[in-house]
């Protein structure tokens, strides 16, 4: 069942001449409720292990679900696998580079970002910001760490970089604007982790949206972020001479 609309489906904004999608503002406002969601703070869990379930089960149900339905009542789920014909204005004030360029130098660059990183690991360094309470304390709980790592990439990286500028400009915004609101909305997720660390997430979210732009491949940047996040929530804490001393009390 697809959402009510205007008789033709979609109008115009009177300012900006775009058109507009009653689907579109709708989902995005609904959209911006599960971020919401995510973000409400919860009582501490009973134990490590609920913490982790419990974050799985919240970054899956406000994020990967919502996307899947969204795009499906809009009947854009090719979407997952394509470019959306709306990101082109934001794609041409890129630099032009051939898709397996991209790909090849961001998984080159990630490479060696985590040699780097477990070599500052091993001599004692700490991460950018202040890792959240999901940073395994012992090696029993790091394969909790993998699974968020993975789900995150999952679930956050279609909703943040498709699926919120993809409503913004159904909306009668744009992409340039989709895609710098869904970077501030994904930075502010991440505020416990201080100053520092919001801000590294808020470039790291407009990183992953180049990414993406140029090389139109999400799964590119799925992988990233699993990557990445592996980073942290493994590689970091298995070779750390003591990783419990990053823990915080805020779920990520």
């Amino acid at each position: 069942m697809r959402l009510p609309s205007s008789p033709d489906g979609e109008g115009k904004s009177p300012r900006s001449g775009r058109r507009v999608s009653a689907e579109g503002a709708l989902l995005l406002i609904a959209a911006i409720g599960c971020v919401a969601a995510f973000a409400r703070p919860r009582p501490a869990p009973p134990s490590r292990t609920a913490r982790y379930g419990r974050w799985i089960g919240r970054a899956l149900g406000w994020f990967a679900l919502p996307t899947i339905v969204a795009l499906a009542l809009l009947g854009r789920l090719g979407a997952l696998s394509t470019l959306p014909a709306e990101f082109a204005a934001a794609r041409a004030l890129l630099p032009a580079m051939a898709p397996r360029d991209v790909v090849t130098g961001a998984l080159a660059g990630t490479a060696i970002g985590l040699v780097a990183a477990g070599w500052r690991a091993r001599r004692g360094g700490r991460p950018i910001g202040r890792p959240g309470a999901l940073m395994p304390r012992r090696r029993a709980e790091l394969p909790w760490g993998a699974a968020v790592a993975i789900v995150a990439g999952v679930a956050e990286e279609p909703f943040f970089r498709l699926l919120l500028p993809l409503l913004v400009v159904l909306a009668g915004g744009d992409a340039v604007a989709g895609t710098v609101l869904s970077a501030l909305i994904f930075a502010g997720l991440h505020r416990y982790q201080g100053w520092r660390g919001t801000i590294a997430t808020g470039a790291f979210g407009l990183v992953m949206a180049a990414m993406y732009l140029i090389s139109g491949a999400l799964w590119l940047v799925v992988l990233l972020h699993v990557l990445i996040d592996l980073n942290g929530l493994v590689l970091w804490p298995a070779l750390s001479p003591d990783p419990g001393r990053y823990d915080q009390k805020s779920e990520r």
